[in-house]
């Protein structure tokens, strides 16, 4: 059927085409719009710090001369989960940041190696809603500077104290669940009998029993996961062992706490490395205590990240838009469902 274009049909169609081109350019920039992380409310509190504490220091492990001490802890916020491929690739579209095309990767000749990947398609990351990896720790430390510019929040890495503090959560066991390693499948995507199979099955039988098939149990995650999968500890937060290491503030310190009398990082020492926590799906699980410096120019599969947040005022999370609260919502909403589909 023929409709003959009037004026007012051409007025009705001007007004439509308007419309269309308006809400396409704002589909544009919701593909570049920030994604707000599911935060936390940590309590005040203390931390004990224990003696004898690792670090990892070019491939061996050594026991620094960690002296005992309490810090007092003001109240913060720490993400529930580490930041996904899907939030940092925001920040990619908005800032077109620089990043690597390749990283450190397992490969079928060699335990690991430099090969083509990044941090949107690596060997070991198959969801946008597993942790973001093969960025490094400038990337991860640009990231949250965005993020607070675009939402007016005061985002940031968390320091080493702040993030033994969290996983701890209240407890004095090497692990937030206990002490037996074994019991790590139900709350850590850690090197287990699934972690193995995969080597086993992607690598042609490539494997090193000082790293894969390390716990006599299944956690069903061959390499990183889908964040939020397993048990949190009582705190509500996820993947704290296991799944990636973590990259903190603090430039890498041999002692601990050093010269420290409170959570803050520590931005003195050897500021080419900063401090990874929490092991990851590839290692068995990381005591709390465990603490590992790593280098800002190292780009791997292994390393992501978190965010911490001072803790917020109440006018500043009333301000946040309506448009960024729904964001945050169909994020939450898609991740949820990201969730179910592999548990």
């Amino acid at each position: 059927m023929f409709f003959p274009l009037t004026a007012a049909r051409l007025k009705r169609l001007s007004h439509l085409s308007l419309l269309l081109v308006v809400t396409h350019a704002a589909s544009v920039l919701a593909d570049a719009a920030p994604i707000e992380p599911v935060m936390v409310n940590i309590p005040a509190g203390q931390l004990t710090l224990h003696p004898n504490t690792t670090t990892k220091k070019d491939g061996t492990v050594v026991t620094t001369g960690t002296e005992v001490a309490t810090l007092d802890i003001k109240p913060f916020r720490l993400a529930k989960y580490e930041v996904t491929v899907k939030e940092f690739g925001q920040f990619v579209a908005a800032t077109n940041y620089p990043l690597a095309t390749s990283c450190r990767q397992m490969d079928s000749k060699k335990w690991f190696a430099e090969r083509p990947g990044s941090w949107a398609k690596n060997k070991h990351s198959s969801s946008e809603f597993e942790p973001v990896t093969c960025i490094g720790w400038a990337a991860a430390q640009a990231y949250v500077v965005w993020l607070s510019k675009e939402t007016g929040k005061h985002y940031r890495l968390p320091s080493e104290v702040e993030w033994e503090y969290a996983a701890r959560a209240g407890t004095t066991t090497d692990y937030f669940w206990g002490d037996e390693a074994t019991q790590a499948c139900s709350f850590a995507n850690t090197a287990d009998q699934a972690a193995e199979a995969a080597i086993k099955r992607d690598y042609d039988g490539l494997e090193s029993k000082d790293h894969v098939g390390v716990l006599a149990c299944n956690d069903k995650t061959g390499y990183a996961s889908v964040v939020g999968i397993y048990q949190p500890n009582a705190f509500g937060l996820h993947d704290m062992i296991g799944n990636i290491n973590e990259f903190t503030q603090d430039c890498a310190n041999e002692t601990y706490p050093g010269e420290a009398t409170d959570a803050r990082a520590r931005n003195t020492g050897d500021c080419s490395k900063r401090m990874i926590r929490g092991g990851s799906w590839h290692w068995e699980p990381f005591a709390m205590t465990k603490r590992t410096p790593w280098s800002v120019d190292f780009i791997g599969a292994l390393e992501g990240f978190r965010i911490a947040e001072d803790q917020p005022t109440k006018s500043s999370c009333e301000n946040t838009p309506p448009e960024q609260r729904e964001r945050n919502r169909q994020f939450q909403k898609a991740l949820t469902k990201a969730q179910k589909a592999v548990r």
